[in-house]
């Protein structure tokens, strides 16, 4: 969700334009894939492709990296 992501990433930039792409938590090699707050899902279901396309992103990823 936003306020994890904005936590995370020390950054203030909207959640729409953080999704989709890889982070890294400042000072580490963490790699964070943003997505929405399962809350913010009950309250708008059609965000829920987004969110799905998310989770996809990242089992591709933990995938590629052994995880």
């Amino acid at each position: 969700g936003r306020i994890a992501a904005h936590n995370l990433l020390q950054t203030n930039v909207p959640l729409g334009r953080l999704r989709g792409s890889l982070h890294q938590v400042p000072g580490t090699d963490i790699p964070v894939l943003v997505t929405y707050h399962p809350a913010y899902l009950l309250r708008r279901p059609t965000e829920k492709r987004k969110a799905w396309q998310d989770l996809q992103q990242a089992m591709a990823f933990a995938r590629q990296h052994g995880f």
